[in-house]
C-alpha cells in the first residue's frame, strides 16, 4: 500500500484523478446523515444523479467504519464526464468531506480498494503491487508518495 504524504493539490490532484479514471472501473462518494448539506453539496447530488449506480445504506467503506449509524454511498462508473465533474468540483484531494462536497472520495479496481481517502483524518492511500501503475503514481509532477 503506498501512503500518500501530502495532499494532492491543484494540478496534481487533476493528473492523480486522471490516473485514477484511466485504472479503475467504479468510485463512491458518500453522504453521511449526521451532517447537513451545504447548497453545494445539493447541487453537486444532483448533478450527480444521473450517473449512480447505487445508492447503499452502509455503515463502512474503505477506511471508516461508523458506529450505530449507516450512511448512503453513491456508486459511480468511471466516466469521462465524471472525471471532469470530480475535477471542477475540487481542488484538493481531501476537499471532499460534507458539508460543503460528498465524503471520502475512493476508487476500485475489479471490485478492489485501488485509492482510499478519509478526508477527515486528512489520509489517502493507493492500494497497488502493479508495477506498472507505482511508476506512473511517480510520474505525477508533486505527488508525495512513501
Amino acid at each position: 500500500m503506498i501512503e500518500i504524504l501530502e495532499e494532492p493539490v491543484g494540478n496534481t490532484y487533476k493528473q492523480l484523478i486522471s490516473l485514477a479514471f484511466n485504472i479503475c472501473d467504479e468510485f463512491i462518494l458518500v453522504k453521511r446523515d449526521q451532517i447537513e448539506l451545504s447548497k453545494n453539496s445539493e447541487l453537486l447530488i444532483k448533478e450527480l444523479k444521473p450517473y449512480v449506480t447505487a445508492i447503499r445504506k452502509q455503515n463502512e467503506w474503505p477506511g471508516t467504519q461508523l458506529l450505530g449509524h449507516n450512511a448512503d454511498v453513491y456508486y459511480f462508473d468511471c466516466k469521462p464526464e465524471l472525471e471532469q465533474l470530480l475535477t471542477n468540483k475540487a481542488e484538493r484531494l481531501y476537499q471532499w468531506m460534507q458539508p460543503e462536497l460528498l465524503e471520502d472520495l475512493c476508487f476500485y479496481k475489479n471490485k478492489e480498494e485501488w485509492l482510499i481517502t478519509i478526508a477527515h483524518e486528512i489520509q489517502g492511500f493507493i492500494k497497488t503491487t502493479d508495477r506498472q501503475e507505482i511508476l506512473r503514481i511517480r510520474e505525477i509532477e508533486g505527488i508525495m508518495i512513501y
